[in-house]
């Protein structure tokens, strides 16, 4: 395919809101198409040609979409980008590709780009269900859930605010799987652009599998864990998006365990589910707040060379071995209460066979804490020494394990002998 370089180098991503916004009009546009009889679209590429581009079966571009999620309320501050979008040729694209440009705000003239040179193809201004040509960013999440409704009326199905929740998290979460990762890729390794993005399609099939998935409530599990994942990665936009400028955190292993939870299959997302904080009884909504979540990506933040594969992200050091990071707390305000309840966190990692190799397999838990790193044996003296046999490893081989007297360390010590 002959690309211009121009169109490879470039990426129009100025920050980590916009490209999550840009995301999310792509979305929203795909399910806009679906609910209009005879659609022809069959895939979507995000980040190649234009910010995403809509395909036939057949290769053929029918739309071209600029996303600018700029302040600017002036036409003149966009004109260089509508420029670019008329400007746009590549193989697929025909006269009859549309060529589209969304704002996040309300300008002083909507007018179409018409050019005059003949090289060139008109642009316009794209409109929104409610008739506006821009959708803010603080409305774009309203906007997706409304549309959805609208897709689940139409289609006769079920339609409720939590079925909404869920099958948007579902759509999130497919955008992460193909997008996200594409942009580290460029971001982090230096891929091209659309080299990219050209991989990672995605398919209206997939959407509409994403759109008419079935759930029960919110005690069902596979529910749970997808609002599980869904507030990680949430929480991991926000905390990219506020320290986009910053040195004290480690952006690259944020990104690498967003990917991670993004990618991973329903038994390791609730292997995660637990061991951030063992002690839970059960996989249910309640299970997992904002600040047990906080805690554990604060550990991601600070610390760097994460491992992502294989199982869960962790840290390794050949002194030390691996070490887990996890939401549990020890505070010196109440030290023993908090032993206590490391003791009832490594009392559930036993008995609950979905987590319990992590003691096997992990050699040290990274709590938020301002204590000296200390080993199992010295918190479990308050109620008794532990010691425990596994009869079966999580991959159903025959052995008889002794658990690791795993070590208990703080995010800071962790980060000291990480760096040695």
């Amino acid at each position: 395919m002959d690309i211009p370089k121009k169109v490879k180098d470039s990426s129009a991503i100025a920050s980590w809101s916009g490209f999550i916004y840009q995301g999310k009009i792509a979305l929203y546009h795909c399910i806009k198409l679906l609910i209009n009889e005879g659609c022809k679209s069959n895939r979507l590429k995000v980040e190649s040609l234009d910010d995403f581009v809509i395909y036939d079966a057949k290769g053929t571009a029918l739309s071209l979409h600029q996303v600018k999620a700029k302040v600017d309320c002036k036409r003149s501050a966009y004109n260089a980008a509508i420029k670019q979008a008329a400007e746009v040729v590549a193989y697929g694209i025909d006269k009859h590709t549309k060529r589209w440009f969304h704002v996040a705000r309300e300008l002083d003239d909507f007018a179409p780009y018409t050019p005059a040179n003949k090289k060139q193809s008109k642009v316009e201004f794209y409109c929104y269900s409610d008739g506006k040509q821009y959708l803010q960013l603080d409305l774009v999440n309203a906007e997706l859930e409304k549309i959805t409704s609208d897709y689940l009326t139409k289609s006769g199905l079920s339609n409720s605010p939590l079925l909404i929740q869920y099958k948007l998290g579902l759509l999130y979460t497919l955008l992460d799987t193909k997008v996200i990762s594409a942009h580290a890729k460029i971001h982090n390794e230096g891929e091209l652009k659309f080299d990219a993005a050209n991989q990672t399609p995605i398919l209206f099939t997939e959407v509409e599998a994403c759109l008419t998935a079935e759930v029960l409530d919110d005690t069902d599990e596979h529910m749970v864990l997808n609002r599980f994942r869904r507030n990680i990665l949430e929480r991991t936009d926000k905390l990219i998006e506020s320290n986009k400028t910053s040195s004290q955190i480690s952006i690259v292993d944020v990104l690498a365990c967003r990917s991670a939870v993004a990618h991973m299959n329903t038994q390791t997302l609730k292997r995660l589910y637990y061991a951030k904080k063992p002690n839970l009884a059960a996989v249910i909504i309640d299970g997992f707040s904002n600040d047990s979540v906080e805690n554990y990506l604060n550990i991601i933040a600070l610390i760097k060379k994460l491992v992502t594969l294989p199982d869960l992200p962790h840290y390794y050091q050949t002194q030390f071995g691996t070490y887990l990071p996890t939401a549990i707390r020890l505070t010196k305000v109440n030290e023993k209460l908090s032993l206590s309840e490391i003791q009832d966190n490594v009392e559930a990692l036993r008995e609950n066979s979905t987590i319990q190799d992590v003691l096997y397999e992990y050699n040290n838990l990274i709590v938020d804490m301002e204590h000296p790193a200390f080993p199992l044996s010295e918190a479990s003296k308050l109620t008794g020494k532990f010691m425990d046999v596994s009869e079966q490893d999580h991959l159903g081989n025959g052995r008889l394990t002794k658990i690791h007297n795993v070590r208990f360390i703080s995010a800071k010590d962790a980060q000291e002998e990480l760096n040695d």
